[in-house]
């Protein structure tokens, strides 16, 4: 081959080189919350904003145990200055006052600009779970009196990463209990209460997920035994609910995160793409450019043989999704962050 042939040819290589690790060199991972002595496992998670830039993280931290659903658990806390790259000390933001623990971390800003930080308080393994509400006016540093959403005496659950306002100023709180879905409402936010009309899906659902939709319904998602997510439609801001119907987004019973993609307008789907597995395995991102109508651009977030990983949420930062899940591992649950640019999601 003539010297300028082969010239031609190695830049080609290289420039193709250059473009497949391009991606992948904006790709960040870290274990956010490594396990620790007495300390079984770290899960459930979200991140807000502060109004300084910096982010505040929230998870369920099991400080004793085996890390089972029920054990002992508080909500901990870190901050990161530098857009999730590393993360300042642990600090407590909700101490037990659970019969078991308390877990399933969600972040609202108000419109006051305080903080809502929602929340499962575990009384017994199935009798007893409330909805609890705490507002910071302090950027997390402080956080006032716990104020019941559910009533007591029945198991009301929570998924993390959950929560939204509509452009109508409401707060959708996404919420399931006894095999049904649905969610709380609140006009005045955050100060009163009440139930939307609940879904069942075949003989039940759990860990619902909503978002609203750019012609102002509201589409909700929920875990299912029945092959995947199913989904709802509602025409009023959360108070009825279509018949549930079953999405492209199959799998086994494992819950689903939903955002909009703030570059495109467009709405991002992570869960478990993971139909008749006995594991978690792989977690999965899908993109819908209609609205929750059809799904494309199908990938894998994590497939390792072998490996778990479950509960994903999500906060865009400056274009760029914080991916929080937690993994199964030999010795325990850590708790991991993804940092993905938008772009991404579309290769």
């Amino acid at each position: 081959m003539p010297i300028a042939g082969r010239l031609s040819f190695i830049a080609i290589a290289l420039v193709a080189v250059l473009c497949a690790a391009a991606p992948s060199a904006e790709l960040f991972h870290l274990e956010v919350a490594p396990l620790g002595p007495d300390n079984p496992r770290n899960s459930e998670a979200d991140i807000i904003r502060l109004k300084d830039g910096s982010l505040l993280l929230g998870w369920t931290e099991f400080y004793a145990g085996s890390g089972a659903d029920h054990g002992p658990a508080r909500i901990s806390g870190k901050i990161s200055t530098d857009g999730g790259k590393t993360w300042g000390e642990k600090h407590t933001l909700v101490e037990n006052d659970g019969g078991q623990n308390v877990m399933e971390v969600n972040f609202l800003r108000s419109k006051e600009g305080h903080i809502h930080l929602f929340y499962c308080q575990k009384n017994s393994e199935k009798e007893d779970c409330r909805v609890m509400i705490r507002t910071s006016p302090d950027e997390g540093k402080t956080w006032g009196a716990a104020l019941q959403i559910s009533p007591a005496g029945k198991y009301t659950g929570l998924t993390n990463g959950r929560s939204l306002r509509l452009a109508s100023g409401r707060i959708l709180l996404e919420a399931w209990e006894a095999n049904d879905g649905y969610c709380y409402l609140s006009d005045d936010d955050g100060k009163t209460w009440r139930e939307s009309e609940r879904v069942r899906p075949g003989d039940g659902c759990w860990e619902t997920a909503a978002i609203e939709l750019k012609d102002g319904r509201v589409l909700m998602m929920m875990r299912t035994g029945l092959g995947g997510q199913y989904q709802s439609l509602s025409d009023d801001g959360g108070e009825t609910w279509s018949t549930p119907l079953p999405t492209a987004l199959k799998g086994t019973a494992a819950p689903v995160s939903l955002t909009r993609v703030p570059t495109t307008g467009d709405i991002l789907a992570v869960w478990n793409h993971n139909p008749g597995a006995s594991r978690r395995n792989p977690l999965t991102s899908a993109i819908s450019k209609d609205e929750g109508k059809t799904w494309e651009h199908f990938r894998n977030i994590e497939a390792e043989p072998g490996g778990g990983w479950a509960y994903p949420a999500i906060t865009w930062v400056e274009g760029k999704a914080l991916l929080t899940y937690f993994s199964y591992t030999g010795g325990g649950l850590p708790l991991e962050l993804k940092i993905l640019p938008a772009g991404w999601f579309y290769e």
